[in-house]
């Protein structure tokens, strides 16, 4: 287990740990306690909130019957909808909306240890293509919204088929704690454990715990443009827009170009490296 950093209570310690592994590992009670305190809320976000407590509380419930789990996932698949049903609902919600209805089935079957299989990935990857898809058009001179660009590490970990690349969501739990340093955007599962991902655009100075996981856009970006050879990449909000334009296009099913299928599998390549820092078979399955 990593060394742990510096704390003044036991409050923090609890909270450092409860942030540091999958939700499966949360006590109870603190799963139980977000359950009750988001559900009332009633705007889109409160919506969110209480959606997402109800799958984290789902995937907490690991000695209960399938039936017990199955009713909180259903409850949060219509959180979910209801939130997006609200009237002019705040984009980052919708998108946020979207992901999770996207991990539900893959939350279940994670609650229920049902193996993920590369089917569900590429359920994963038409599905957040398709979300991408729906909440804008993508122009190359629209500004990138950073959201999507998430997403877009989601769905090209999913891109890869393989299960065990695969990147999950973050909770608003997870996602915005009261300890800064060990909030995450998402996380890869690793032999029961998980490895959290902290997403930048840029190199950023904030310090984060050391079980965080740094992952910037820009050089993998600058990367791919190199390496599929494309001759202007432009501006860096140019280059995420073309990454997610490209996404969509693929996740729809338009044909590729060999530039397009380079730029892509590079990408690929170098979002599911960070579920390897502490694994050395990397170099064995991006050869696959």
């Amino acid at each position: 287990m990593p060394e742990m950093v510096a704390h003044h209570s036991v409050e923090d310690y609890e909270l450092h740990r409860a942030l540091q592994s999958p939700v499966e590992l949360l006590d109870q009670d603190i799963a139980f306690a977000a359950l009750k305190k988001f559900e009332t809320r009633r705007n889109a976000s409160g919506l969110m909130r209480s959606a997402w407590s109800n799958a984290e509380y789902a995937l907490n419930l690991k000695d209960s019957s399938d039936d017990v789990r199955s009713e909180y996932f259903h409850s949060s698949q219509l959180l979910t909808a209801m939130a997006l049903a609200r009237p002019k609902v705040h984009q980052d919600t919708a998108l946020n909306a979207l992901t999770l209805s996207t991990y539900l089935p893959l939350f279940s079957k994670r609650a229920s240890d049902t193996e993920v299989s590369a089917d569900d990935c590429d359920e994963v990857y038409r599905s957040l293509g398709q979300a991408m898809k729906y909440l804008r058009p993508l122009a190359v001179d629209e500004p990138p919204q950073w959201r999507m660009a998430e997403v877009a590490s989601l769905a090209l970990s999913a891109r890869s088929h393989q299960p065990q690349l695969l990147l999950y969501p973050a909770s608003p739990r997870e996602e915005a704690s009261a300890m800064q340093l060990l909030n995450h955007d998402s996380y890869f599962l690793d032999n029961g454990g998980k490895i959290p991902i902290q997403q930048k655009l840029v190199p950023t100075q904030k310090v984060y715990d050391e079980c965080i996981k740094i992952l910037t856009m820009q050089p993998l970006l600058d990367k791919a443009h190199r390496k599929s050879g494309r001759a202007d990449k432009g501006e860096l909000g140019e280059q995420v827009n073309h990454l997610l334009s490209l996404i969509v296009a693929e996740a729809s099913g338009q044909r590729m170009e060999r530039e397009e299928l380079t730029f892509l599998n590079v990408m690929t390549e170098a979002i599911v490296a960070h579920s390897f820092v502490v694994n050395s078979e990397f170099e064995q399955v991006v050869a696959a």
